[in-house]
């Protein structure tokens, strides 16, 4: 006999069904109940409340598919095993490439995952409709202009079968299997004994597809009884309804129909009309009556049911966050809360934070791939290895999962390695030997020699398994991959190391999470046995089986089990399996998002379903049953809480209300929240995240909530509000234990005229750099960086006029000042190659076109300074002429500070010039090689930039004893070795290299004559007009007094270098001249500076270092 339950939502259906389960049980009899497969957790449970211990042992309950199950393991067939969705789609694949040409239609994405697994959901629909491949090809005959389409795709579908038979079976087959078998049973007269003398109830189902019906059409023959509850109001199907019971009428229309065809009594339904779940919350009771029926009875007082037009989706989570905190200080338990919203990815990050934030315990309630897992992410980037991908981003990758038998100093040693020196496969496969710091003449420290063994072994340890694996697949087939893969994992330590990370895990984070690591690896393993087994012997390409491979992982469930029982529990409405709540928080009720506009799904389209549709195929995800099925889902969501609702939507986000609240609306008028500063702020990082800006807040209230993070019950409170107000009080960047700074710095600071520009820069910068001293990676590249560095030591070398023992110019036989241009060209070549052969262990086809530009510019470079030397009257005396300590060096310049605290001047000047005139006056210049373009520019020297050669100049003329003891500044040259490419004609490109000198030189005639004896201006930073210097370039000289002036002024810029460095002035407040220097620094993911936001401009006078003008008026007085 089959009894159907017929009432709304809340009307007592689920209660009356274990009411009648209950009073067997007291009677001695025993009874089945069959919910949804997302059901049966919490239905032993309830079965164990409702009846006790003593009773619940007469119930059972399963899902449809653990019916089946049960039954072929007491009939036979349950040995066979079930394709799962992944696994289907793995066989539609496979049917594919045995069709090749026989597919015109779909040729195109024969080959694709995502087609695949489109393919795969529509044979699952197909199936769930009760159709079989060549039911679908005879069918698709009589379809009008689909039917093309349609053949092609029962052709898939039977392709798909044929493997199907060799494989396993469909989860749709084994429902047909399980009813076969039942059948067969009761013919026979032998019920299986878990079902003599059973009654079955069935409950939570809105629809059911036809394996379901076949094996309901079974139970209906064999069983005295079936209950069926059904969320319907009674009132008869009128044709083309699509209202909300419409779907609920109709499979009650097909039950009716199927016991009469299976000899089965149908009785007369029972009707509950009232709700029981509202009847002390009238404004819910009213909401399921406008709902329902569109009106409703007048309500005194609309409590439990508000109304939030939130700004965003994060201010949704947080006020619902807020509302539930209140919920638990009222004694409310969490699992009498639930989160609902219809496309759970926009709010699954915004919840987890603002829940976490506020200590809400939360289970999201949704599948979980393995997707990213650490497993995954091995055999990922293993199959990609074996494909011919990148070696340094996969090996990388691959030793970064925790899945190797490396250290975590060895992953690290090798991923510099890697991003230092780029190693293509050949040098992935030769022994690591290079200096882990990149090019450069800096001797490897013990460090960098431990660095490098840990490169080498973490190499030796990948480059091994990898190449062992890319011979086992060759010309392999798919279980031959899938074994190869494992034991390649295996190879590397994974299972050792999968084993340890548990451990860890279970140590530190408890059980639950240990074991949900474990179901990582056991899932992913799991996958390779069924690419084994569900390709078996056919051969794939790795492409092929990567991308068969990564369909299965975002197909795949890890299963989540609740860290704790008592939790709020976010679910999607499509899939809610809420146990009985209190309190429900929708979310996300926007127009077009909830209820959502049904779009096509598969590779049916609307029309492809209708043509089925008019040939008496009942598909359940046809256009009308989607909509009707989102209609239920709204109204089951809204209903779902038995004494508060809260609705709330994106408004800040230009998303309007959805127009099926509108009804309620109008109606009842539901109160905006009203949240306290109490709810905002439960937990001390809540109440941190309202006082930096988390939320509007009135003086009164900022100052209650911080004087309540004072008080002696929020332990972890002071700590992080202290933090807080010393950001709001204090400079961003300032340091405050001076006392560890000066540990730092020591009292004896040392720094280089670079170090001071880099100050006046961005003092933050310099912190970072030259007092915490972290330093960026760098790749071993000829950069702009190395080319300077390269093109120094050739000039050192080739000018140096007291050449060592190491340097290749020290036998030369001909003087520099002598040699022709093909003889400089030698002299380049050769210079070039030895410090290539020193200091740049590379030998790439690019790499030595590198070098051969560099040997032409070089040799330009060098013809320019033997011309140069020529004509003037000042020779090189010193290259790379160290200032500060250390013997052969000038003594550097220091500087008292106060409290006994000394700053020195150290650094190293590229070339020093002198010129002895015949009285004996003695004179120095300062050279230095620029690459690219250089100016300098006065305004920049007054506040802090540019300043190193001056810095330098003085030093020398300060010698007291050395030997520029006396001499007179002459100036300081930049010479831009590579001067910046400029458009010209082809006949003018041809020429030499035309360089440019930019500076500051003494402003007097006879230091012109000995620089640039014929006034071509080609050696001096300005030119000549009409005989005399330009006096459009006045900037480019200076007289004895504006360079005293000048020396006057760095003084002064050191000293307050030093005091505000020991005073802790470290803010990032970038001197912009021009461009931003944060555009090229190193640290600014560190400070996070943004563009316009406390930045400086120079602040100089319009004339730096001139003299004071005197006004007119005191003139004439």
């Amino acid at each position: 006999m089959l009894k159907l339950v017929l009432g709304g939502s809340g009307s007592g259906k689920t209660t009356l069904l274990y009411q009648r389960i209950k009073a067997r049980a007291q009677a001695g009899g025993r009874s089945i109940l069959l919910v949804p497969e997302q059901f049966t957790s919490s239905t032993e449970g309830r079965i164990y409340r409702e009846l006790g211990d003593g009773l619940s042992g007469l119930v059972e309950s399963f899902s449809f598919t653990s019916l089946a199950e049960k039954i072929l393991s007491t009939e036979g067939g349950a040995a066979v095993q079930t394709l799962s969705d992944a696994g289907r789609t793995v066989l539609v694949r496979r049917a594919l490439e045995e069709l090749q040409d026989n597919v015109h239609y779909y040729y195109r994405h024969r080959r694709s995952a995502a087609f695949c697994q489109m393919a795969s959901e529509t044979i699952d629909e197909l199936k769930s409709a009760g159709l079989s491949g060549q039911q679908l090809y005879t069918l698709a005959q009589n379809c009008g202009t689909e039917s093309g389409k349609l053949s092609e795709l029962a052709l898939i579908f039977q392709g798909y079968e044929t493997l199907l038979a060799h494989t396993g079976m469909d989860p749709a087959d084994r429902l047909e299997l399980a009813a076969d078998r039942l059948e067969a049973a009761l013919t026979r007269g032998a019920l299986p004994e878990f079902l003599q003398e059973r009654e079955v109830f069935i409950d939570e189902f809105d629809t059911f597809n036809a394996p379901k019906k076949r094996l309901m059409g079974a139970m209906l023959a064999a069983l005295p009884t079936v209950t069926v509850a059904l969320c319907d109001d009674g009132a008869p199907l009128q044709p083309g309804d699509l209202s909300l019971f419409s779907g609920a009428k109709q499979v009650a229309a097909q039950l009716r129909q199927l016991a009469r065809k299976n000899g089965a009594e149908v009785a007369v339904p029972e009707l509950l009309r009232k709700d029981l779940r509202h009847q002390d919350a009238p404004a819910l009771e009213a909401v399921t009556r406008l709902l329902e029926t569109g009106r409703c009875e007048p309500v005194e007082k609309v409590d439990g049911l508000y109304l939030f037009a939130a700004p965003s989706r994060e201010e949704e989570a947080r006020a619902a966050a807020g509302a539930i905190r209140r919920l638990m200080r009222q004694g409310v338990r969490c699992s009498k809360i639930a989160v609902v919203c219809r496309d759970i990815s926009k709010y699954r990050a915004a919840v987890r934070y603002e829940f976490r934030m506020a200590g809400i315990p939360l289970y999201c309630d949704e599948p979980t791939t393995p997707e990213f897992s650490a497993p995954a992410t091995a055999v990922r980037a293993l199959l990609a290895l074996a494909r011919g991908a990148d070696l340094t981003e996969q090996l990388t990758t691959l030793a970064k999962t925790g899945l190797c038998s490396l250290t975590e100093e060895e992953v690290c040693a090798l991923e510099n390695y890697a991003y230092t020196w780029s190693p293509n496969a050949a040098a992935w496969r030769e022994a690591f030997t290079k200096n882990p710091k990149g090019f450069g003449d800096i001797e490897p420290t013990e460090e960098d020699a431990a660095n490098l063994a840990r490169a080498e072994k973490a190499r030796a340890l990948l480059v091994g398994a990898v190449d062992t694996l890319r011979g086992k697949l060759r010309a392999a087939n798919a279980e031959q991959m899938s074994r190869a893969l494992y034991f390649c994992l295996k190879e590397l330590g994974a299972e050792e190391q999968q084993a340890s990370l548990i451990e860890a895990i279970r140590a530190e984070r408890g059980i639950p999470a240990a074991e949900e690591a474990a179901r990582e690896w056991n899932v992913v393993m799991g996958l390779l046995n069924e690419m084994a087994r569900l390709l078996g012997e056919q051969t794939v390409t790795v492409t092929e089986y990567e991308d068969l491979f990564s369909l299965l992982l975002r197909s795949s469930d890890l299963g989540h089990i609740p860290q704790t029982l008592d939790a709020v529990v976010l679910a999607s409405a499509g899939k809610m399996r809420l146990d009985a709540p209190d309190y429900v928080f929708v979310l996300g009720l926007a127009e077009g998002e909830f209820p959502t506009a049904p779009g096509e799904s598969g590779l049916l389209t609307h029309a492809d379903r209708d043509a089925l549709m008019a040939n008496e195929i009942d598909l359940p995800d046809c256009f009308e049953n989607r909509v009707v099925r989102e209609q239920v889902c709204f109204y089951k969501a809204l209903t779902a809480p038995a004494k508060g609702l809260w609705m709330s939507w994106p408004k800040g986000q230009g998303l309007t209300l959805c127009a099926a609240l509108e009804p309620i609306v109008d109606a009842l008028s539901p109160a905006p929240p009203e949240l306290a500063l109490t709810d905002l702020a439960a937990t001390p990082a809540d109440g941190l995240d309202c006082l930096g800006g988390g939320w509007p807040l009135t003086e009164v209230e900022r100052a209650s909530l911080t004087e309540a993070l004072h008080q002696p019950g929020a332990e972890d409170a002071p700590q992080g509000l202290a933090m807080l107000q010393r950001m709001a009080e204090s400079a961003p960047r300032q340091v405050h234990d001076l006392t560890a700074l000066e540990t730092l710095l020591g009292r004896r600071l040392r720094i280089s005229p670079s170090q001071l520009e880099k100050y006046y820069t961005c003092r933050y910068g310099y912190f970072l750099q030259y007092v915490l001293g972290l330093r960026p990676r760098k790749r071993a590249e000829l950069s702009a960086d190395q080319s300077g560095t390269l093109m120094h030591w050739v000039l050192q070398m080739a000018l140096d006029p007291d050449p060592g023992p190491d340097n290749p110019c020290a036998n030369a036989l001909t003087p520099f000042l002598e040699l022709d241009d093909e003889a400089m060209a030698a002299l380049a070549s050769l210079l070039v190659d030895e410090y290539a052969k020193r200091y740049l262990p590379e030998d790439t086809a690019r790499f030595a076109y590198l070098l051969s530009r560099l040997k032409k510019s070089m040799a330009s470079l060098l013809c320019y300074l033997r011309d140069e030397q020529r004509q003037s009257s000042f020779r090189p005396v010193a290259c790379e002429l160290k200032i500060g300590r250390g013997e052969d060096s000038v003594p550097g310049q220091t500087y008292h500070l106060s409290d006994g605290r000394t700053v020195q001047l150290i650094g190293t000047v590229d070339r020093a010039d002198e010129w002895v005139e015949e009285d004996g006056t003695r004179w120095v210049r300062v050279v230095d090689y620029k690459t690219g373009s250089k100016k300098l520019d006065l305004k920049e020297v007054y506040c802090g930039l540019d300043c190193q050669m001056l810095l330098y100049l003085f030093s020398l003329t300060r010698d007291p004893s050395g030997r520029f003891t006396g001499a007179e500044p002459a100036g300081v040259l930049y010479l831009l070795a590579d001067p910046a490419p400029e458009t010209t004609t082809r006949q003018n490109a041809a020429k030499s290299v035309e360089y440019k000198l930019d500076g500051l030189v003494r402003d007097e005639q006879k230091v012109f004559d000995a620089m640039d004896a014929d006034e071509t201006g080609r050696y001096l930073p300005f030119s000549f007009r009409n005989g005399a210097p330009s006096p459009y370039q006045k900037d480019k000289r200076a007289d004895i007094a504006k360079l005293n002036r000048i020396e006057l002024h760095l003084d002064d810029l050191v000293t307050q270098m030093g005091e505000q460095l020991y005073g802790g002035q470290i803010a990032a407040e970038p001197l912009v001249t021009g461009r931003s220097p944060c555009q090229w620094c190193d640290y600014g993911f560190i400070c996070c500076h943004e563009t316009g936001i406390g930045e400086r401009a120079l602040n100089a006078p319009a004339k730096p270092f001139e003299p004071e003008e005197t006004p007119k008026e005191e003139e004439k007085a």
